[in-house]
């Protein structure tokens, strides 16, 4: 009859000259009994260290979330952000619809000053019936240089917009 014994697979482990008895799934080795226990062991001491990690992250997630809600945190600073951004653009643009009457009522102004005075030298050169025709052109020429005046003014005047402020 056939011996066996030269069939057996030794044990893994360094320096262990018994015969392997178990084979582990996990790290694929084949281990005696005495070092099945001990490889067991060392499995468990591994699983207790993540136990112990997942544990501390736990804690870390549940203290940080009691002394205050992150979350919560940033949203109102984004509130905050968003009201501080809103009250710049008013003032900003406030500050354009000044610049725009500032603007306007100045053009108004010298505009009714210069009809005002053509009025004036209109009214005399009637009263005293003393113009002729260089008059009347140069009258009209006037007149169309305050109308072209206005028009541009008027076309010329825009608001654009700014990453920073709002141009007038």
């Amino acid at each position: 009859m056939a011996s066996l014994s030269s069939q057996k697979t030794p044990c893994t482990s360094d320096g262990c000259k018994s015969v392997g008895i178990l084979k582990c799934e996990g790290c694929s080795q084949i281990f005696c009994r005495k070092h099945v226990n001990e490889h067991r062991n060392l499995l468990n001491h591994q699983l207790d260290e993540i136990v112990l990690e997942h544990d501390a992250l736990q804690q870390l997630f549940v203290e940080e979330k009691s002394k205050e809600n992150y979350y919560d945190h940033l949203l109102k600073q984004i509130d905050k952000w968003e009201q501080e951004s809103i009250m710049k653009i008013q003032q900003t643009a406030n500050e354009a619809r000044q610049q725009i009457e500032i603007l306007f009522s100045l053009q108004k102004a010298l505009v009714s000053t210069e009809l005002h005075n053509q009025a004036e030298e209109l009214r005399k050169a009637r009263i005293d019936d003393d113009f002729v025709e260089t008059d009347l052109h140069k009258w009209i020429n006037m007149l169309e240089k305050v109308q072209h005046n206005v028009n541009n003014f008027i076309h010329s005047t825009t608001v654009s917009e700014d990453s920073t402020e709002l141009g007038v």
